[in-house]
């Protein structure tokens, strides 16, 4: 092989992981973080079978809703806010790297009726969703998932 060419392969070796590297220091940012929207679904359900919240900030959005026009029950949608403090520690706890490396879909969610979980994730440059079998979490969302599942059960009381 020629020199030049061994050089262009190393040039584009270097290249490519450097590349990946800037890219994942970007995402280790917290910051970033527009939104974290976290829910709950069950397949063979009557009545309210999908639950979510979507936290942006300090503003928190509780969502209830059925399957299908059958279920009969009308859409619950509730607005709210959370502490700055509270957002500040959830998003802390969000590791971007581990997060945006995750398989969109961890398990085998809803599989027999088990229900599933998912959390996405919004910063200003990627959205990334993560679905996975109800009550076990991947190891990555454990330092967090926590949080996201009780300010859910807040809501989750007001409507029962």
């Amino acid at each position: 092989m020629r020199p030049i060419f061994k050089v262009l392969i190393f040039i584009t070796f270097l290249f490519y992981f450097s590349c990946e590297e800037a890219e994942n220091e970007f995402l280790t940012n917290s910051s970033d973080i527009i939104s974290i929207e976290y829910g709950t679904s069950f397949g063979n359900c009557v009545g309210y079978c999908i639950n979510s919240i979507e936290i942006s900030g300090t503003d928190i959005m509780y969502s209830a809703v059925g399957w299908t026009t059958l279920d009969k029950v009308p859409d619950i949608h509730i607005s709210g806010v959370i502490p700055q403090e509270d957002w500040n520690k959830l998003v802390s706890k969000i590791d971007l790297v581990i997060f945006r490396n995750m398989d969109e879909i961890t398990g085998c969610p809803d599989c027999a009726d088990g229900g599933a979980e998912w959390i996405q994730v919004t910063t200003d440059k990627f959205v990334h969703k993560v679905t996975f079998e109800y009550n076990n979490e991947p190891e990555g969302f454990k330092n967090y998932i926590g949080d996201l599942r009780v300010f859910m059960q807040q809501y989750l009381e007001q409507v029962n």
